[in-house]
């Protein structure tokens, strides 16, 4: 089994729960270096150095701070493990995980059968970029230990089987689920970059998908449109649990994400029946032209700052269903939209001045089409459903 907590405060009340009453059996490190002669060795001040020296310590957007990650690592009690197979499995596991943070594993049997367990931490911070650590997929880590521990002979914990109407739901649906059900997902490592005004090839891959996704009207013009902006569309694995787009950057096919990875809205399950029905359509058509001429100017001339502000204009439109440059001036006074994007909107004609008329829904006469109203030849003589009820009134009165 695994437990997962997450720390908010200095590793060195951490330290000392799993350090008092000299009740740690053994140790083990990642990426801290413990001298030779040093019997009980303060992995916390390492940690809170490390964190302070690369300002992780410090709240992020007024949420206080996670400045690290503690995982039990318990087995089951049926396999008797002994210590040193726990070490192993242990340390293989945060190997995988987590070999650019500082680790500190401490091992334990003072529960109510003496069963060895492992205690993971991890620091917040990874040693080759600096930047914070990302919360895992808890889901994904507990699949990755029961993979190990059977790999050892020991015994995997399964989720029990569904039964009844969760078994029946499951037969309908067997595809997984997504990795986010949010329509737009900036991982905190894009938003950081983008928050800097640093380069972000995530960031760079959404804004021009954006950009295609709302001026084309089939998955043809999407990719043809995407390859004009220097992104490549593929097929993601055949064998991947869900059917998905891989984006790449043409310059740099390493530079790739699949499209749910960015958001639903950019996935291929939610895009492929849009374009299908002819796209989004928010825009006027000389709108899409007007975008679809910026964004292959910008990206010709390798001008990213037009291309993510151009990414941001389509974006506000598409959020506040604007139609014409009047909605866009509502929305400034009533919601605070960023006054530089609405600006934007404007200087590049993206809208039209006034809200188009509806378009009309009278159906129109073609040849061989008999119009609404209309009535053949052969049914000239026959009496009509006005003509029945007129007859049945007329007998009313009389």
């Amino acid at each position: 089994m695994l437990k997962t907590i997450a720390g908010h405060t200095s590793a060195r009340g951490i330290y000392r729960y799993l350090t008092r009453k000299n009740r740690a059996l053994a140790s083990d490190y990642i990426n801290i270096d413990v001298p030779e002669s040093v019997r009980d060795f303060d992995w916390a001040e390492t940690m809170d150095t490390t964190r302070r020296s690369f300002g992780n310590d410090l709240p992020w957007r007024g949420k206080r701070v996670r400045t690290y990650k503690h995982y039990v690592v318990s087995p089951d009690p049926k396999d008797s493990i002994a210590l040193e197979a726990l070490r192993d499995l242990a340390t293989s596991w945060a190997q995988e995980h987590f070999s650019e943070y500082e680790v500190a594993i401490v091992y334990h049997d003072d529960n109510e059968h003496g069963i060895p367990h492992a205690h993971v931490v991890v620091n917040n911070t990874n040693i080759e970029t600096g930047r914070r650590l990302q919360d895992p997929d808890p889901k994904a880590l507990a699949a990755s230990l029961q993979e190990l521990a059977e790999a050892q002979g020991l015994t995997a914990l399964r989720p029990p089987q569904a039964t009844g109407v969760a078994a029946r739901a499951q037969r309908r649906s067997p595809k997984r689920a997504p990795e986010t059900f949010r329509s737009e997902y900036v991982r905190r490592t894009e938003q950081e970059l983008t928050e800097r005004d640093e380069y972000s090839w995530t960031a760079d891959i959404r804004a021009r998908v954006r950009i295609a996704r709302t001026v084309s009207r089939s998955e043809a013009e999407f990719r043809s449109i995407l390859g004009t902006m220097g992104v490549t569309v593929a097929d993601n694995s055949p064998k991947a649990e869900r059917r998905d787009w891989i984006y790449a950057l043409a310059s740099h096919p390493s530079r790739r994400i699949s499209g749910e990875r960015m958001g639903l809205a950019y996935g291929r399950e939610r895009l492929e029946p849009l374009l299908r029905s002819g796209g989004v359509r928010r825009l006027e058509d000389a709108g899409e032209r007007a975008i679809a001429a910026i964004a292959k100017q910008a990206v010709a001339v390798g001008d990213l700052t037009e291309l993510r502000s151009l990414s941001g204009a389509v974006a506000l439109i598409e959020a506040s269903h604007a139609r014409c440059l009047g909605d866009l001036d509502a929305l400034l006074t009533k919601d605070g939209a960023a006054p530089q994007l609405v600006g934007y909107v404007k200087a590049k004609g993206l809208l039209p001045e006034e809200r188009p008329a509806p378009a009309s829904r009278k159906p129109v006469a073609k040849s061989g089409v008999r119009s609404v109203g209309s009535r053949r030849q052969d049914d000239v003589g026959r009496p009509t459903r006005q003509d029945v009820q007129d007859k049945r009134r007329e007998g009313s009165e009389r």
